[in-house]
């Protein structure tokens, strides 16, 4: 099985750190297979909303950066979990980046689901699941909330986990399917 860690490398802080650690010692005690990329500001340019991932280039996007290699990782993963930091609620520049940036792993076209929402179709048969996990050093009760709240808005297929502690994040983990096997976004 393999696990794709994805974090966010301007905000490596000490809690980043014990974040880091307990996750990838989750994973290896689960028997993962661990590849970690870390992004910054300077690895990903933002999405153009060209479409060129869609047209000219189906299932890559055309701007040639890290996010080659995080599509291509995230495809080929059983899971994979964001280590983000809660900046205002929210999670990174950086992360937001990667993850607005995975467009090509979806279709052109929309669907409506049964609430009468649209959305775009898979490409592919399966995905990894998806885990973003929140940390900072001061996060209050309202930006945590904030976090989980948004998150869960706009990607429904992502667990949220708030660290508190390594206690915590095994509990959390120990309750989350690991295994890819979704084909929904």
């Amino acid at each position: 099985m393999k696990a794709l860690l994805i974090s966010d490398k301007d905000y490596q802080t000490e809690t980043y750190q014990q974040v880091k650690k307990s996750v990838c010692s989750f994973l290896e005690g689960k028997g993962f297979e661990i590849d970690m990329i870390d992004i910054g500001r300077d690895d990903l340019d933002f999405c153009m909303g060209c479409f060129g991932c869609w047209v000219k280039t189906p299932g890559e996007c055309v701007i040639q950066d890290k996010m080659k290699e995080i599509n291509k990782n995230f495809i080929n993963s059983d899971a994979v979990v964001y280590l983000s930091p809660i900046v205002f609620g929210q999670f990174s520049a950086n992360i937001k980046s990667a993850l607005d940036r995975w467009i090509p792993n979806i279709l052109p076209f929309f669907i409506t689901r049964p609430d009468g929402s649209t959305m775009h179709p898979a490409r592919y048969d399966k995905y990894p699941n998806q885990i973003i996990i929140g940390y900072g050093d001061e996060n209050n009760l309202q930006d945590a909330q904030l976090f989980t709240d948004i998150t869960k808005k706009h990607r429904r297929n992502i667990e949220v986990i708030i660290y508190k502690d390594h206690q915590e994040i095994t509990d959390n983990l120990n309750k989350t399917q690991l295994k890819g096997a979704s084909s929904e976004l």
